[in-house]
């Protein structure tokens, strides 16, 4: 193989370790981590990848986020959650010096199995068709597994970096979490760029949405007009809601035009009714207007939006608009937040970051073998502000095609998770740079 470019050798390994790489998501995917806050059940699988990464010659560091100073008395702590045995895993590849540093962090968490049927059990596994199935193949083991087997990939092929690269597992992302990001942004390492692995179709997501969920609760007046009583049904009053927020969706976009980003993909910004319940569920019959009612919903805010600006918006458009509900001029609902606002982030306009999406489209080329696409703001909310907002290390969000993220049969394409190997290797050669190409096994050169 002398003489082959180092993305030859690259691709070659890729296509030669391709069963064990897909092995190495399908156990990651069988060991379950779902998130049932405030409880989180991480610790398997975290367990796994400090094993994994400590083989591979990672130096490993396993905390409690207990353990990291300032961390409930930061601004973005939310409270409310047990961390209680759900440690963060970190594991640095040090490289030889005088290069640019790296890092890649995915939760750990994933979020329930639900109540859906699924073709293949959700911890099955199960790869047919070039799919893998299971939950969290595609939101974010598969992402996760990908940056593994770079790692492994470029210290097979004998390719010593000069930069760090760090591979980070956080717990408790799903349901608005967070947390384990923050701690590893307060506690370290702090490296030049990072990669989130959360499912973006192999696209260049240099910014990411926010969104929040909220509560509404309605109380009306119960029973059946026999004397000529006034009622206020709280259901109907939360169907006249519903109906508010749809329209209110139209009134969101049009007020906060979209950022470049997202004006690409044509993607508007989305506000969805979650759960809806009204009325005494525990009988067969209801023979009575219903007293109350509740609903959650979630709203989208782009950068630069909080949701506290949302919510104020929401309201003003609520009274701007009673006199087509009249059911929610005598029924006003009280609106809470359900879990912090994930604020929306990007990753900035510096020389650095500038470089660094150079380097990722250009690796992108090299390894894809065609044009990535243009640089698009994610259709979701992640932890990417933790980066972006409260550190000095900005985020790139990269990772796996697939489908049904949060649904049933949940699948990561298999064919974009070894071409996500592939650019994940060539972006820390590349990033980092390569201490010597006398280093490199078979006297490959880039």
């Amino acid at each position: 193989m002398t003489g082959n470019t180092l993305s030859e050798r690259i691709r070659e390994w890729t296509v030669r370790h391709e069963p064990a790489n897909i092995e190495l998501a399908r156990q990651l995917v069988r060991i379950q981590s779902e998130n049932h806050p405030p409880l989180g059940y991480e610790a398997e699988v975290q367990a796994y990848y400090a094993d994994y990464l400590s083989r591979l010659g990672g130096s490993v560091r396993s905390y409690e986020l207990s353990e990291v100073e300032g961390l409930t008395s930061h601004e973005s702590f939310m409270p409310g959650r047990n961390y209680e045995g759900r440690p963060n895993v970190v594991a640095s590849f040090a490289g030889a010096g005088g290069g640019r540093s790296l890092i890649f962090s995915g939760h750990a968490d994933t979020v329930y199995q639900g109540t859906e049927k699924w073709t293949y059990g959700p911890f099955s596994g199960e790869v047919t068709d070039g799919k893998l199935y299971g939950r969290g193949s595609y939101d974010m083991k598969g992402g996760m597994a990908a940056a593994i087997c770079a790692v492994r990939c470029l210290q097979e092929l004998g390719v010593r970096l000069k930069g760090d690269v760090h591979i980070e597992s956080v717990i408790d992302e799903e349901h608005g979490g967070a947390n384990g990001t923050l701690a590893g942004r307060l506690l370290g390492p702090h490296a030049d760029m990072a990669i989130i692995p959360e499912p973006t179709n192999l696209r260049i997501n240099p910014a990411h949405l926010g969104g929040g969920i909220w509560k509404a609760e309605f109380t009306g007046k119960s029973g059946i007009g026999f004397n000529g009583e006034e009622l206020i049904s709280a259901l109907e009053a939360m169907v006249s809601f519903v109906l508010l927020l749809r329209k209110f969706k139209t009134h969101l976009n049009a007020k906060y035009p979209a950022p470049d980003y997202w004006a690409k993909s044509g993607r508007p910004l989305e506000v969805v009714s979650l759960t809806m319940l009204s009325g005494d569920t525990t009988r067969q019959f209801q023979e009575k207007t219903p007293e109350t009612a509740e609903m959650n919903f979630w709203i989208e805010g782009y950068p630069g939006m909080t949701g506290q600006q949302i919510i104020d918006d929401l309201w003003s458009f609520y009274e701007a608009n009673l006199a087509d509900y009249p059911e929610l001029a005598i029924c006003r609902p009280v609106i809470t937040p359900k879990i912090r606002y994930l604020l929306g982030s990007e990753m900035g306009d510096s020389a650095e970051v500038r470089d660094f999406l150079q380097v990722v489209n250009r690796t992108g080329h090299q390894a894809l073998g065609r044009d990535p696409g243009p640089a698009l703001g994610t259709p979701f909310a992640c932890d990417g502000f933790m980066f972006n907002v409260y550190s000095s290390t900005p985020a790139l969000v990269l990772g796996p095609a697939g489908a049904n993220a949060h649904a049933a049969d949940e699948y990561m394409d298999l064919a974009s998770y070894s071409e996500l190997i592939r650019w994940y290797a060539e972006i820390m050669a590349d990033w980092c740079g390569v201490a010597e190409d006398r280093d490199l096994a078979g006297g490959a050169t880039r």
